[in-house]
């Protein structure tokens, strides 16, 4: 027990837990708009996968820079082909969305075997590039601290540092312009925004769009720096796990970024338990993220009859 503690407060620990809250701060934010605009993203995790090998695809042939755009874009088309399907043919956004995440599993699949000559598993014979590391010049000269500080803040991907800046970003969108508070309206009643001119499916298809680009940015850090090189699967249920942060973080974006964080935190016990207690079955301890999800979900429908009942909408 002793050496979880100190493995806890070890800055290799904090590292670990930075670098696996990425990818899934970018899908949380990215689920937050969609959820607040009404249309439900739960391609989250297919959109991450596409956006992985894509990023991977691209690397091998551009700078890095180009092969997180081109994950970021890969993303966002997916966005807007769900906007398509579900705001002009009217298909259930909820059953669209599980298509683009069996597309993904089965269809990454098919194309890393095309590009590898037959390789189903990893892109291991492909030369892809990673995201470098944003280094912090000076800090490393602080007396006494300088070194821990070093590791600590620069040890992490450009990605990292535009995820956080992100939810700033989001934060002032929605709750200081007048198209953030149009998406609000849009997800709480649509008639009364679409009756005061507000255009309520063009703000759907563009929070559908964002969300894709951010779910592709979280495949690319994924792809490109917590990994590099594209594995079977690699997203391993983030996108699920994400929109239980979205839940979880009240449906806001400094929430959303600490349930990230949480999420993130239990993501990185289950890496480094199994070395620590080898008597407990890995698979167990791999499972502490997704437990956490379910009981995240409970919470939020505990808070949410609770909210009801005080309102008076609901009989004790």
């Amino acid at each position: 027990m002793m050496d979880l503690v100190v493995t806890i407060f070890s800055v290799t620990f904090f590292v670990t837990v930075i670098r696996t809250t990425t990818p899934l701060l970018f899908a949380t934010l990215g689920g937050l708009i969609t959820d607040l605009s009404g249309a439900l993203n739960v391609a989250l995790e297919g959109m991450m996968l596409i956006a992985a090998l894509t990023s991977v695809f691209v690397s091998v042939y551009t700078p890095w820079y180009v092969a997180v755009l081109a994950g970021m874009a890969a993303g966002g088309a997916l966005g807007a082909v769900m906007a398509f399907f579900h705001l002009k043919m009217k298909a259930d956004i909820i059953l669209v969305g599980f298509a683009v995440n069996i597309l993904a599993a089965g269809g990454t699949v098919f194309a890393l075997s095309l590009a590898t000559g037959g390789d189903k598993g990893t892109s291991i014979n492909l030369a892809s590039k990673a995201i470098p590391v944003l280094k912090i010049p000076f800090i490393e000269n602080i007396p006494g601290i300088g070194p821990a500080l070093d590791q600590a803040l620069s040890s992490h991907s450009i990605l990292t540092w535009l995820s956080l800046f992100m939810v700033f970003a989001i934060w002032f969108f929605l709750y200081h312009t007048p198209q953030g508070l149009w998406l609000r309206a849009v997800g709480e009643y649509a008639p009364a925004p679409e009756a005061a001119g507000v255009p309520v499916n063009k703000v759907r298809l563009w929070s559908l769009v964002a969300s894709g680009a951010l779910a592709g940015l979280g495949g690319a850090q994924l792809a490109m720096f917590n990994y590099v090189g594209f594995t079977r699967d690699m997203t391993a249920g983030r996108g699920f796990i994400a929109l239980g942060a979205v839940l979880l973080g009240a449906r806001h974006p400094v929430g959303a970024m600490i349930a990230a964080l949480l999420f993130g935190l239990f993501e990185a016990l289950s890496i480094v338990m199994p070395n620590l207690f080898n008597w407990i079955p890995s698979e167990l301890i791999q499972t502490i993220p997704f437990v956490m999800t379910i009981l995240a979900l409970i919470l939020f429908s505990y808070r949410a009859q609770r909210a009801l009942k005080d309102r008076g909408t609901v009989k004790p």
